[in-house]
């Protein structure tokens, strides 16, 4: 490689809903086959609350967490006895529990997009397990320099040696104002439902769990 083209830098693209396109899929594996995919994962519950917090905060009179998530609850245990049980992560983009729950016209699906098994299956139908890193969120947080570099060993690039532990804000303002508010209000999940979300996460969770060799030890109704 001349001088002049050396490369200079790594270029990232970072997304929260590519995964669950197959469009997305297919046409990254089109372009760039190659790539090394780095999967930030997160506890269904909690990373339904974050997705729906950036929808809350846009709307005054955007319903409680508790009713939307109550009303994906009915509809995934619907299509769950639909398909009598069969939740086989190898069936990828071919399960039928979405286009199941397409039929239930829900405003927001927050809780079924956390069933990663499924999506992750289908991308290595594609891309080999040496081209995926698969991260837990929550160590993320407690561990951020222990995660970076595993990312950088993954990516083989130099080491990072000094971290800057400043947040940069997203455009919803989560982590702030409005945002609190709301979630103070919306942890407030009846016991029931909260019982739901974990017996109905769980086998999603050991499947994932099975497919990239890792544990991450979820507490499958904490919020």
């Amino acid at each position: 490689m001349s001088e002049e083209n050396k490369l200079t830098g790594i270029t990232f693209e970072a997304s929260i809903h590519y995964y669950h396109h197959e469009a997305a899929l297919k046409n990254l594996y089109a372009l760039l086959p190659c790539s090394r995919i780095i999967w930030m994962l997160r506890n269904p519950l909690p990373r339904a609350l974050s997705e729906y917090l950036h929808q809350a905060v846009k709307s005054k009179n955007y319903p409680s967490f508790a009713s939307i998530l109550q009303k994906e609850v009915t509809a995934i245990k619907s299509c769950t006895q639909q398909m009598k049980g069969d939740i086989r992560a190898e069936l990828g983009f071919r399960n039928p529990l979405f286009p199941c729950l397409a039929k239930f016209k829900l405003k927001k699906y927050t809780l079924s997009t956390g069933f990663y098994a499924y999506f992750i299956a289908a991308w290595l139908e594609k891309f080999p397990f040496e081209q995926n890193l698969f991260l837990d969120y929550e160590l993320f947080k407690r561990q951020p320099e222990e995660t970076i570099q595993k990312m950088t060993k993954f990516l083989g690039i130099e080491e990072v040696r000094e971290l800057s532990p400043l947040w940069k804000y997203n455009k919803a303002n989560t982590r702030d104002g409005i945002a609190l508010v709301i979630r103070r209000k919306s942890v407030k999940l009846p016991t029931k439902l909260r019982m739901d979300v974990a017996r109905m996460c769980e086998p999603h969770v050991k499947s994932l769990y099975k497919i990239i060799k890792d544990d991450f030890g979820w507490n499958l109704d904490e919020i």
